[in-house]
């Protein structure tokens, strides 16, 4: 099965059909087992654990082995990223395995049958307690904080940063190393996780795969394919069979 949750900031999965190989994207990613331990491999390091956040730009493989978990792509410019970036600092990854991850995992299974948001919220507010970190909003400088807002609202038909710039009054050079300098990945990678996103949703709304990447100005399917494997671990494909799209949010 497959259940994707597609929120504002980040984008949440419950499967048992993950079989990634060793790959890794700027966005952390977060794996819970529901049961028995995660079976994954960081840096070349295998590790077995409850819960794992891996930081950005980290090579890591995993195959869920037809056991479900529960994982989150986490929005590269999110209060969620930016707390955890904190706690994780440089190091690889990060092992949260606390008493109250139990009741995560059991919240986590609960999504199984519940299609309810409320079970997901329920889910989310307990993993922000595992790990020590609270909701709130990351405080950006005034242009990046215009930049999100254009990036959150445009159709895609434009994705130059020269554009971008333009609308913000910087330099294309000027803003890539602002954004870089104030959200940790380049300003090309967080467009192209923009565009998965609006790709996505056009699924989740019944498009095809071809209309799809069309819409998220993908410069043809293959290459949204190939982006939705870097950073999700399965071929897009996989998504329109046996799968539950549920917004968290209205676009």
């Amino acid at each position: 099965m497959i259940k994707i949750y597609w929120d504002k900031d980040k984008i949440s999965m419950l499967t048992d059909q993950i079989d990634a190989v060793e790959h890794k994207h700027w966005a952390l990613q977060l794996f819970l087992s529901l049961k028995d331990n995660l079976d994954i491999c960081i840096s070349g390091k295998r590790i077995r654990c409850k819960g794992v956040v891996v930081n950005g730009n980290v090579s890591h493989s995993f195959s869920s082995d037809s056991r479900l978990h529960f994982s989150i792509i986490i929005g590269p410019a999110s209060d969620m990223a930016s707390q955890l970036e904190k706690i994780i600092k440089s190091e690889d990854y990060y092992i949260f395995d606390n008493p109250d991850i139990v009741e995560a995992q059991n919240l986590a299974y609960e999504l199984v049958h519940n299609n309810e948001l409320d079970a997901y919220h329920s889910l989310i507010s307990r993993l922000y307690d595992c790990l020590g970190i609270n909701e709130q909003v990351k405080i950006y400088d005034d242009r990046i904080k215009e930049l999100l807002r254009y990036i959150e609202c445009c159709n895609c038909d434009v994705q130059s940063i020269s554009t971008f710039a333009d609308k913000v009054a910087l330099s294309p050079s000027r803003l890539s190393h602002l954004f870089r300098e104030q959200t940790g990945m380049p300003l090309k990678s967080y467009i192209q996780f923009h565009q998965m996103q609006k790709a996505f949703l056009a699924l989740l709304n019944g498009e095809n795969i071809t209309k799809a990447a069309m819409l998220a100005n993908f410069d043809t399917p293959s290459h949204f394919a190939a982006v939705t494997k870097r950073m999700m671990g399965m071929p897009a494909s996989l998504f329109l069979k046996d799968s539950v799209f549920l917004k968290v949010y209205d676009v």
